[in-house]
């Protein structure tokens, strides 16, 4: 009766031990930032294919120096924020079309793209609020419509219900901070070294592809994912997270509603890492937001879907 626990004991003991030697291997085996200069060229590259001149700016805030895009002209501002392990980079089709009629400030968050590594704890609220204030302060922007992708939906949403005065509008694709529900892959990143080991097997895949063609000519995202891992942003997703409870510690809604009339939603139906269906119940609550549904589209339609997502927010930002 004794041999069966033995055996159970001794098999999750190397379970354990196996899993710990594999998290310590992924935290060492990081690989040296390439040179700024190197990620500029590259990014400037990708940026004139997609037809967008666009200059660099480093503005040092609180939490370390921030990576900015500006290009553009017109009489409205759009502050763009991208999500979860993105940069303004990994956008340049869209970013290129809304320039085209706007001026345009595309924010690398702490953690992602050209911007410092995470450097502060806690939960990020706050800091977003602190990079978004500066970046915009620094680039003399008093009032400005603000676009933020899936989790740079939370921080673009957080800001505007901080700081509704300096918001005319606001634009939110497929954001983090809609439901009380997370999908449960979201609720994996809580144990321990997951997000470690996720950050290591993107490096691997992004060392795979180095000899592709298509990565010779579009050097930007494998330069960008030797960046991630220790120190980005996927290190915050436990934080905005409570232990054993399927549910955001922030949430937009219902604060959100006080800015009626401001606040457009565009969605894919096809999301899976978001699913819309998680939302829904909770946006049918709040008329006065405007909800856009793109069928066949999945979460990362601002890069997929990029002349019909710009239709919709330059539409929305003109009315």
């Amino acid at each position: 009766m004794k041999r069966p626990k033995l055996d159970l004991a001794i098999g999750l003991g190397l379970t354990v031990c196996g899993y710990a030697a594999m998290w310590g291997w992924a935290r060492r085996a990081i690989a040296c930032d390439p040179p700024m200069a190197e990620l500029e060229s590259a990014l400037d590259q990708r940026l004139s294919v997609a037809g967008l001149a666009a200059s660099h700016r480093y503005v040092h805030t609180s939490v370390g120096r921030v990576h900015v895009l500006i290009g553009g002209a017109g009489e409205t501002t759009l502050l763009f924020v991208p999500g979860l392990g993105a940069s303004a980079g990994d956008f340049p089709e869209l970013l290129a079309l809304l320039a085209q009629r706007h001026r345009l400030v595309a924010i690398d968050l702490p953690g992602s793209g050209l911007s410092d590594a995470v450097a502060f704890k806690g939960h990020p609220g706050r800091p977003w609020n602190q990079v978004i204030s500066a970046v915009t302060d620094q680039v003399g922007i008093s009032e400005f419509a603000l676009i933020g992708h899936s989790l740079g939906g939370l921080a673009a949403g957080g800001f505007a219900i901080n700081h509704p005065e300096r918001v005319s509008g606001l634009v939110l694709l497929s954001p983090f901070g809609l439901s009380r529900r997370i999908p449960l892959h979201w609720n994996l990143s809580l144990v321990p070294g997951s997000m470690d080991l996720l950050a290591y097997s993107r490096r691997l895949a992004f060392a795979r592809s180095a000899g592709n063609e298509s990565a010779r000519s579009d050097r930007y995202p494998r330069l960008v994912g030797t960046r991630f891992g220790t120190g980005s942003d996927l290190n915050l997703v436990p934080r905005l997270l409570q232990p054993l409870r399927l549910r955001a510690e922030s949430e937009l809604l219902p604060a959100l509603g006080l800015l009626s009339g401001r606040v457009l939603v565009i969605w894919g139906i096809e999301d899976g890492q978001l699913p819309l269906r998680d939302a829904a119940p909770q946006l049918s609550y709040y008329p006065g937001i405007k909800l856009e549904v793109l069928e066949g589209a999945g979460h990362l339609f601002p890069a997929t879907q990029p002349e019909t997502t710009a239709g919709l927010i330059t539409d929305f930002l003109a009315a």
